[in-house]
């Protein structure tokens, strides 16, 4: 830790660091932008150095310096200079950490120096759009130093920062893992800038780009022995809704990674706390299990400096053994600054487990950390021979519900403008739920009736009882079945390849719609080229799910599938724009009774090669139905 040794004499002056800019270029129009920054933030390091603080006026000359143009003509924004005010922050603690944890002696004076320091960075007070996108909100250098003391970091020790922003977690780490060479600092950032920062920062570390909220699928083959980590609250890239649990998810993945006897330290939002139910279902696969040792509640202006004043909580978790229970602890106090977390961490968080080497095999039995194949590998993985867990699904059977006749009177007043609250004009159902949030609909697309339907979809009762499902997304799920379980009319045939479909003219369409797609019409044909051709086949009707944000289109997706799987349609495929969303695909199949493990991403298998799955939803992206073939394999 920061404070472990004595202190020396203090005149020492260390030698300077060099930062290396990502593409060498001198010129600064020339830069790069993490180059740019990081020469700003090599500018800055002198004033620091001096115990000047960072003001306006320092970090606009430094900027226009380094980018070789001001603000107004838009060559940086302001949240750029709060980058490297913190970058410089990180380049004071690289070149001054050791000697100041030598000088204090003590963590409450360890920390009385970081608060200094930290009196010298500028107040943020201004966002851009890509902060709040990502909620790039970076650590307080006091909740740094409380959150290091917390994880207790010994020389040797393999350190993960999943969401690394610009190195204040990490320098913290790196000086915890002495000035030799006797521990490893892998930091994961997926924003570009900050990343090529954090290169520059520290030219040893491995720095990797990818989402942390599912770190343990992307680095499968990292065993860190801590976690030390401040993760996004309510943000996912590539998803522009807030949504809750996000650092809950990024906890589970990165906790996922440790061997036993490993050591998670935490920054969640205070809403993250350990007990709830959705804590209880992400950690409950463990093995050996998640023990919490230590969690608190942070008073949201100790963040005020860095732009929000969110209540926050300091969580530490030990993975092991499987005899622990954890340390109690009451969810409602909220303590008010860095000295008072600082103090509740010295007294409260116990030492360090024994740090035991993982054996064989033993991955998080979550679907979140299961291993890829090597990317060589020539054979297509073999499904795990030990049984999976049983479904939690309860009774099944076929939904009850009342239809509405098309011509219904609603109860609904006619629209005083674009758009009116949505009811359910479809299917009245028996306890069911309200949908949580309000959902509207286009006044043209309310006047249109929809015709009553006559499918009922076969799901779980806890579905209905338990609210899984909402009124409006279990209308989803009747239109869906009503519109699957009708044939178009016409028949076509299929090439060998599954890429040529034809229309099968002059066959026999008089086929009632409960049809096997499979029934023969007049045997097999091929076409000019010589490919062959199926027996007329017939597809099932589509059905076009175009809700808007916040009616959750997964959960009605999931259920879909869920009301074919029963009905023995045991092969799924599930589509998405980005396999950045393959978490969310599990999280919602999972919410109605399924395993995580049902969903399979079709990046677990070899181009070309065979999928020897005989059920299960596999996960694709539209971007891999779009690749090319590669040496001969589609």
């Amino acid at each position: 830790m920061l404070d472990a040794q004595p202190a020396p004499a203090a005149s020492a002056r260390p030698p300077a660091i060099h930062v290396p800019l990502p593409d060498g270029a001198d010129a600064p129009r020339s830069r790069s932008k993490p180059a740019a920054l990081l020469a700003a933030a090599t500018a800055l390091l002198p004033h620091l150095e001096a115990g000047r603080a960072l003001d306006a006026a320092t970090l606009r000359h430094a900027m226009t310096t380094a980018f070789g143009a001001n603000d107004a003509a838009g060559a940086w924004v302001w949240k750029d200079a709060y980058e490297a005010a913190e970058a410089a922050m990180a380049l004071f603690l690289r070149r001054w950490g050791h000697a100041m944890r030598r000088e204090a002696g003590s963590p409450a004076a360890m920390l009385a120096m970081i608060e200094t320091l930290a009196a010298l960075e500028p107040s943020q007070t201004r966002r851009s759009e890509e902060q709040v996108a990502l909620q790039q909100f970076s650590t307080p250098l006091p909740l740094a130093y409380a959150a290091l003391q917390a994880a207790a970091i010994r020389p040797g020790d393999t350190v993960l920062e999943p969401s690394a922003g610009t190195g204040i977690l990490a320098v913290m780490a790196e000086c915890a893992l002495g000035t030799k060479a006797e521990g490893r600092l892998h930091l994961n950032e997926i924003a570009e800038t900050r990343a090529g920062m954090l290169k520059g920062l520290f030219p040893e570390a491995p720095v990797t780009r990818h989402n942390a909220e599912s770190v343990a699928d992307f680095l499968p083959a990292l065993r860190p022995s801590v976690v030390l980590m401040n993760p996004p609250f309510s943000t996912t890239p590539g998803v522009d809704r807030r949504r809750a649990g996000t650092d809950l998810r990024h906890l589970r993945s990165a906790f996922a990674m440790l061997p036993p006897g490993g050591r998670l330290a935490a920054i969640t939002s205070r809403n993250c706390v350990p007990g709830g139910g959705a804590w209880t279902e992400a950690f409950r696969r463990l093995d050996p299990p998640a023990r919490v040792v230590f969690s608190i509640a942070v008073d949201g202006r100790a963040y005020a400096r860095h732009g929000t004043t969110f209540d926050t909580r300091l969580t530490v978790l030990d993975r092991g053994p499987r005899s622990g229970t954890d340390i109690p602890f009451d969810p409602s106090v909220c303590i008010a600054d860095a000295a008072a977390l600082l103090e509740a961490v010295v007294a409260g968080v116990p030492p360090r487990l024994p740090l035991e080497p993982a054996p064989a095999g033993d991955l998080f039995q979550h679907a979140v950390a299961a291993p890829r194949p090597a990317a060589r590998k020539r054979t297509a993985p073999t499904p795990k021979p030990a049984p999976a867990p049983a479904h939690d699904r309860g009774p099944v059977a076929e939904l009850e519900y009342e239809a509405v006749p098309g011509d219904a009177e609603s109860d609904v007043a006619p629209a005083a403008g674009p758009y009116e609250p949505w009811r359910p004009r479809t299917a009245h159902i028996p306890g069911a739920h309200a949908h949580p949030t309000s959902l509207v609909q286009s006044a043209a697309m309310a006047a249109v009736p929809h015709p009553a339907p006559s499918y009922r979809p076969m799901l779980p009762a806890r579905i209905v009882a338990e609210g899984l499902l909402s009124d409006a997304q279990l209308e989803s799920v009747i239109l869906a079945g009503q519109a699957h379980d009708r044939r178009l009319a016409a028949r076509y045939r299929i090439g060998e390849g599954w890429e040529t479909v034809l229309r099968a003219d002059g066959d026999d369409e008089g086929d009632d719609a409960d049809a096997s797609a499979e029934r023969a019409g007049d045997g097999a044909a091929g076409t000019a080229d010589g490919e062959a051709l199926s027996a007329p086949v017939r597809f099932r009707a589509g059905w076009m799910l175009g809700d808007g944000t916040g009616a959750g289109k997964g959960r009605q997706v999931a259920g879909i599938i869920l009301d074919h799987r029963l009905r023995g349609r045991r092969k799924a495929l599930w589509l998405s724009q980005s396999d950045k969303l393959l978490e969310d695909a599990r999280r919602d199949w999972a919410a109605l009774g399924g395993r995580e493990d049902d969903v399979i991403p079709l990046g677990k298998f070899r181009q070309g090669a065979d999928i020897p799955l005989s059920e299960g939803i596999l996960f694709a992206t539209y971007a891999t139905l779009r690749s090319p073939a590669r040496q001969g394999k589609r």
